[in-house]
């Protein structure tokens, strides 16, 4: 009997920790989109926030170099900012970068942006980004394509040439299947 009641304590006493545990990120260690494979190349950590970049395995993985790449963005969210509020957050941000075109919406349950980035005389590229994120159990995650396009700052290029592909790479990776989850 007094060991049937042991069992039973420790059973009790396994499924509360198991409850009492918070939920962790989980991601791949690699991601295929438009018919390449991304592989993990850096894991930073601040506080909260973690980023995560990919590169594809066919190019050089160096994360200060690099063209196109997907990122993974994961906030524990203990603040609990809504996707309304990253949105004005995201809204208010950009409005202040001069040339800088952004779509920023919430569709159904997810957070999607478009970004155009132009050149400066640090960087010679104009950057399209796509992003989307979602509120999970876990926090926040996001995942974000970028994709640096080279070409001269003293150019002066106009960004709306750019819409069309931007439009695309944002269907494109809408399709992509959500890598992030909780466990």
């Amino acid at each position: 009997m007094k060991f049937s009641l042991l069992k039973i304590a420790f059973l009790s006493l396994f499924l509360t920790a198991c409850q009492l545990t918070e939920p962790q990120f989980s991601v791949p260690k690699s991601i295929k989109f438009q018919g390449k494979t991304f592989e993990k190349v850096t894991h930073s950590q601040i506080d909260e926030m973690q980023q995560l970049l990919y590169l594809p395995d066919d190019e050089a993985k160096d994360p200060n170099h690099w063209n196109k790449g997907i990122l993974l963005f994961l906030d524990k969210n203990s603040k609990n900012i809504t996707l309304a509020d990253r949105v004005a957050l995201r809204q208010n941000s950009f409005n202040k970068q001069k040339e800088t075109k952004a779509k920023i919406e919430i569709v159904g349950q997810e957070l999607k942006s478009e970004v155009l980035f132009p050149p400066t005389e640090r960087f010679n590229d104009v950057l399209l980004e796509v992003s989307r994120g979602r509120t999970l159990q876990c926090g926040y995650g996001q995942m974000q394509y970028s994709d640096k396009r080279l070409i001269s700052a003293k150019e002066k290029q106009n960004l709306t040439a750019y819409q069309p592909e931007l439009a695309r790479l944002a269907l494109l990776f809408s399709q992509l299947a959500w890598q992030i989850s909780c466990e």
